[in-house]
């Protein structure tokens, strides 16, 4: 079984650099989140995507975005 579903994360809003940003790989898109579900709770990322190697596209992604993203979290509080 091959690792197609990989998890990158971060705990900035910026990606840092890509590859690196890289946690795990899984052979499910299904571990692939309850991965991702656990690293915002355990490890407390602020953000996460899955990415369907062999597609090369993101297939889940949380909501807080990186840098670049349509949303930054935490939201900009309103004045």
């Amino acid at each position: 079984m091959s690792e197609q579903f990989w998890l990158f994360a971060g705990w900035h809003q910026r990606a840092m650099g890509g590859i690196y940003d890289l946690l795990a790989r899984y052979p499910t898109r299904e571990a692939a989140l309850a991965a991702a579900e656990e690293a915002e709770t355990r490890l407390r990322v602020k953000w996460w995507q899955v990415v369907d190697a062999a597609s090369a596209t993101i297939v889940a992604r949380s909501d807080c975005l990186p840098y670049g993203g349509e949303r930054i979290c935490p939201p900009a509080e309103k004045k």
